[in-house]
This record gives C-alpha cells, structure tokens and sequence, in this order.
C-alpha cells in the first residue's frame, strides 16, 4: 500500500510503525527523502515535522499540569493569559470550541507580522491574544484552529513558568525515553526535508520547522514544531493506551480526554467519523494528522497502535493528491490485526 502512495506521488518516503499490546506489528521505512534517484534512502531513525501532530504532545503537557494542580480544564484561560479578553477555558482550547481563525498566517500578515523573519515573536503573540471567534458555534460543535493550542502553549508557560520545550521535555519526552524527538533539531542530517519554500525562506526545508507560524515563534509552538521518529511516537500512542510500563497519566484523565467534548474532537485528539475518514469510525478510532503528511492512530479497544509518517508537502504543499483514502486503507489493516490477533 505504500508502496503505491509513492507511485502515485503522495510523498517520496515514509517510515509506518504499527504495534498491539505494546508488540510491534511492523516498523519499516519506504522510499527515499526526495525523489531524485541519488536521494538518501529512507531509515527508521529519520526525523520528521510532526507538525499537527505536535497538538497531541502539547495536550499531554497540559493534563499532566492538571494532575499536578497547576491547572483547572475548567480555567478561564484568561486567569493566566490576561490578555486574552474571550472567555473561554482551557477544556474549550483542546477541544477547539473558541471559532477562533483556521488562517493564522493570513491573520498574522493582516497585523504586519512578517513570516519567518526573527524579531516577530512578541507580534504574533499579540496577534494570538488578540483573536476573537469568527465563527459562531453552537453547543458541542467545533472549529478546528492552530490558535487554540497556541494558546494552550501561553497557558502552560504562565502556569508553570517555563517554557514549552523545557516543559515538554520534563513532562513527556524524558518520563517516556523519547529521545529522538525535540524542538529546533540539532541533526539536520536525519531530518526529512519537506516544502521547497518559493515564498518565504527560499531553500529547500529541511531541518527546521515547516510551519510559518511555529517558524516565526523560534521553533517552539504549541501547535506544531516537533520533530520525531516514528518509534517515538509509536510509543507516545502506546503510553496514552497505558502500555510500556510509564505511567503517563491516570486512567481517568486518560479516558477523559478521549471522550467527546465536542462534534469531532475529545481533549486534543480528533475522533474519526463521517467529517474525516469515516471508515474507521466503527473500529473506534481517535488521532491526529499533520499538515506535512504525519499521522498517529490509536485503537483504544484493541490497544493497537499506527504511525505514519511521511513528507507529502515535498515538493511542493499542493503536489501530491490526498493520502487520506491510503492512511483509511493502512488504519483499517492494523484494526484487522488487532481485532482477530
């Protein structure tokens, strides 16, 4: 199957890691980082922009301040953040129920941030403080955005009084072993590249962070910014279904940010139903996609777990055709596995 994703130029490689009950199904790579014939060969150690997937990590970073009493989800996120002036709570930014703007970038520029430049850190996060819902939900509906887990990022910080990365590295990444993912990677040899930028850093990208947004704010953002293999995140989704053995968070804060709070999302992680590959919805699963052709799946029923990572934004963001119907083919493969053993 990924195999034919690459014939028809979905993404030049991917690295797909797969496991039930904490055992590995498979853990492969396909491909080469780019499609020239002399490219690097894919490897399981290769980095990738984990992009929205990233959303994930920060969820985890802000239940475990939960558990700790550092936060409330019934917080206004204005008791931390007083610059924001709406009113809503930490739980309505993980569960994306603000309607603040899915254009962040385009909001930005409208306020005179230029992208990807340095100096612009403290204007965008104005421009972020400063969002207002522009689309008006009604209970339990949702309106997917990049601000709310920026704002989920502001929360944290002002809590703990730490950064994001420092954060996410003494709540997640250590207490797991991730050591292959980070912030800002210091190897960008291992690094997947992903868009050759025509617009705003001219180069091909490749080590730093895809994302404008993440870019302009350093490298660290609540929304997008890590880079990880595929093990790694394999063993963060197997951590979330209680498996490894590290206690990551409490069965019920777990069960809790899996359950709905709003039409497609639950605390952080996206449910899978008619509006997005409704396929799996009878297998019961939940994840998340990045915008650089990143995925992670969780089968709580069956304590299976799917990574694919992949750079289908190389060459360029609207090369490839979708690789949602291969992701639905691959989820349901792993679903048949755990489900018959």
């Amino acid at each position: 199957m990924i195999a034919g994703g690459m014939a028809q130029r979905m993404f030049p490689c991917a690295v797909v890691y797969a496991s039930c009950e904490g055992a590995v199904l498979v853990h492969e790579a396909f491909g080469r980082h780019t499609y020239e014939d002399a490219a690097r060969p894919a490897s399981p150690g290769d980095l990738f922009d984990l992009a929205s997937v990233t959303k994930l990590f920060t969820t985890t970073v802000v239940l475990r301040l939960v558990e700790r009493g550092l936060l409330h989800l019934d917080d206004a996120v204005a008791t931390h953040v007083p610059e924001v002036r709406a009113a809503w709570t930490v739980a309505d930014v993980l569960a994306h129920r603000t309607g603040t703007t899915a254009a962040l970038l385009s909001e930005a520029m409208k306020h005179g941030v230029r992208p990807c430049e340095p100096g612009q850190e403290e204007a965008l996060w104005r421009v972020i403080f400063g969002c207002k819902p522009v689309v008006a939900l009604a209970e339990g509906q949702c309106h997917y955005s990049d601000v709310d887990l920026l704002l989920a990022q502001a929360v944290c910080e002002r809590a703990a009084g730490r950064r994001l990365d420092e954060l996410m590295a003494a709540e997640v990444l250590a207490p797991l072993g991730l050591a292959d993912t980070c912030f800002c990677p210091t190897e960008p040899r291992r690094c997947v590249p992903t868009e050759l930028d025509s617009q705003w850093r001219h180069r091909l990208v490749a080590g730093e962070v895809h994302d404008e947004m993440a870019h302009t704010l350093g490298g660290v953002a609540g929304h997008a910014g890590l880079f990880a293999t595929a093990a790694d995140v394999g063993r963060f989704g197997e951590a979330w279904l209680g498996l490894g053995g590290v206690p990551l968070l409490a069965d019920p804060t777990r069960r809790l940010a899996f359950a709905s709070h709003s039409a497609d999302f639950g605390l952080g992680w996206r449910h899978f139903n008619a509006s997005l590959l409704p396929s799996l919805a009878s297998h019961g699963a939940i994840g998340h996609l990045g915008f650089t052709g990143t995925s992670l799946f969780l089968f709580p029923r069956h304590s299976a777990v799917l990574v694919v990572l992949a750079n289908r934004v190389h060459p360029t963001r609207d090369a490839a055709p979708s690789r949602l119907p291969l992701l639905a083919r691959v989820a349901e493969q792993v679903a048949a596995w755990a489900e018959h053993g």
